[in-house]
C-alpha cells in the first residue's frame, strides 16, 4: 500500500495490516451505515491517514512511527460510529479486537493503542506515532475547509448529542476548539498551522462584528420602546413592566431582611444584658422588685426577636407537585420550588413550551409576581408584629422600672 512500509524488512506485514485495517474500516462503515454521521465520515478518515503519509514523508519520520500513526489514523471515527457518546472507549475496543484477531505483535500493538489513544482523549501528544496523527487530524479538520464543515459537524452534534447552539454559541465553540489546537511538526507548523490561525483571527472578528451588531439592535430597540413610552405618556412596555416589579420585590425584600437583622441584633444584645444584670448584680437583692420590668422586657424581647427571625427565615412555596398535571405544572414553572423536584427533561419539556406561547410565558410571570407578593406580606407581617412587640415591651418596662423606683 505505502512504498514507505514495502521497503521494510523487520516489519513485512505492515503493509497487509494497514491494506486490512483501510478494507475492515470501510466495511465498519458500511454495515453500521448512520445517516446522522456527517462529520465523522469515512471519507474524513481516509483525508486523515493520506495526510498521516503527507506529514511523516515530509518531515522524514522514523518508520515504526510512521505506520503506527497511519494504522491508527484508520481508526479514530470508528468510535462515533458505534457509539457517538463515547466514542474513545468504543474505538479502542474495536481496535483491539480487530489487531488481536491478525495476531499483530504485542509490542506493536501497546504502541499503537498508546498512540489511538493519546489522540482520542485530547491529550497533549508526547510520542512520535501519537504527534504525527495529531497533526494528521487537526490538518484535515481545522484546514482549507474549516468554515465549510463547521456545518456538518453542528448538524451531527445537534442530531446525535441533542445539543442545540444559538449562532453564537456555535461560533464561540469553534473559536474554543481553534484555540485549543496545537501542532507538532516542523510540516504543520508551517504548511497548517498558519491556515488555523487564519480561521481563529476570521472567527474572532466575526463574533466581535456579531456583537457590535447585537448592541446596535439592541440600543435601536431600546431608543425605539423611550420613543414610544415619551410619545404615549404613561405607556410602558412589558420588558419594562417586568423589570420594574421585580426590582421593586427584590428592593422591598432585602429592605425587610435588613431591618429584621437590626431587630434580631438589639433583642438579643438587651435580653442578654438583662439577664447578665439580673443573675450577678446585687441590686435585685436589695429591690427584688426590679426582676418586674426586667421580665417584661425580656418576655417582650423574646417574641419581637422571634418574629424577626420568622420574617427572615427562607421560605419556599410549592404549587407544583410530582403528581401535578402537565398541563397545570407548566403554568407555574418560574419560581425554583416548583421545579427543583422535577427531571430535568421534564423542566426543559414544561419550560419550552412555556417559550413557545406568549400567553402562557405571561401567565407564568404573572403567577411568580404573586407568589413573591405573598413572602413579601407575610414577611412584612411577622416585621410589624416584631417592631410592635419591641415598641411595647420596651415602654413598659420603662414604665415598670419607674414604678418601682418611685414605689
Amino acid at each position: 500500500m505505502n512504498q514507505h512500509s514495502s521497503s521494510s524488512g523487520s516489519l513485512p506485514s505492515q503493509t497487509d495490516i494497514v491494506a486490512l485495517a483501510k478494507q475492515y474500516v470501510l466495511n465498519l462503515f458500511n454495515q453500521k451505515n448512520n445517516s446522522r454521521l456527517v462529520y465523522h465520515t469515512y471519507k474524513q478518515t481516509t483525508e486523515i491517514a493520506r495526510m498521516v503519509n503527507v506529514i511523516a514523508e515530509a518531515v522524514g519520520a522514523p518508520r515504526s512511527d510512521w505506520e503506527t500513526a497511519e494504522l491508527a489514523a484508520w481508526f479514530v471515527n470508528v468510535g462515533y460510529l458505534l457509539n457517538y457518546k463515547r466514542p474513545e472507549q468504543k474505538g479502542m475496543e474495536v481496535a483491539d479486537k480487530f489487531l488481536s484477531a491478525h495476531q499483530y505483535p504485542e509490542k506493536r500493538k501497546k504502541d499503537f493503542l498508546d498512540t489511538l489513544k493519546e489522540v482520542l482523549q485530547r491529550k497533549p501528544a508526547e510520542s512520535g506515532p501519537a504527534q504525527l496523527l495529531s497533526d494528521a487530524m487537526n490538518a484535515v479538520e481545522f484546514g482549507a475547509d474549516f468554515f465549510q464543515n463547521a456545518p456538518h459537524l453542528q448538524a451531527e452534534r445537534e442530531l446525535l448529542l441533542k445539543l442545540h447552539y444559538s449562532t453564537e454559541e456555535w461560533d464561540q465553540y469553534l473559536l474554543q476548539q481553534l484555540m485549543d489546537v496545537r501542532f507538532f511538526s516542523a510540516y504543520a507548523k508551517v504548511h497548517c498551522e498558519p491556515l488555523a490561525a487564519s480561521h481563529l483571527v476570521q472567527l474572532k472578528e466575526k463574533i466581535e462584528s456579531q456583537k457590535k451588531a447585537n448592541k446596535k439592535q439592541f440600543e435601536e430597540r431600546k431608543k425605539k420602546e423611550e420613543d414610544t413610552q415619551t410619545a404615549n405618556g404613561k405607556e410602558v412596555s412589558p420588558a419594562s413592566f417586568w423589570a420594574i416589579n421585580y426590582h421593586n420585590h427584590l428592593r422591598l425584600s432585602t429592605l425587610a431582611d435588613n431591618k429584621a437583622h437590626v431587630m434580631i441584633g438589639v433583642n438579643a444584645m438587651l435580653i442578654a444584658l438583662l439577664i447578665g444584670m439580673a443573675l450577678y448584680s446585687d441590686a435585685t437583692d436589695n429591690k427584688p422588685a426590679l426582676l418586674m420590668p426586667a421580665f417584661l422586657f425580656v418576655a417582650t424581647g423574646m417574641g419581637s426577636l422571634i418574629c424577626a427571625v420568622l420574617a427572615v427565615k427562607p421560605r419556599v412555596t410549592s404549587v407544583v407537585q410530582e403528581a401535578t398535571p402537565l398541563d397545570e405544572a407548566k403554568r407555574n414553572i418560574m419560581f425554583f420550588g416548583n421545579f427543583v423536584a422535577m427531571e430535568p427533561e421534564k423542566f426543559e419539556q414544561l419550560l419550552r413550551e412555556v417559550m413557545k406561547d406568549k400567553a402562557l410565558l405571561q401567565h407564568n410571570f404573572i403567577s411568580d409576581l404573586y407568589h413573591l407578593g405573598k413572602v413579601l406580606d407575610e414577611k412584612y407581617r411577622y416585621l410589624s408584629y416584631c417592631y410592635t412587640l419591641f415598641l411595647f415591651g420596651f415602654a413598659a418596662s420603662v414604665l415598670a422600672f419607674l414604678v418601682v423606683l418611685v414605689a
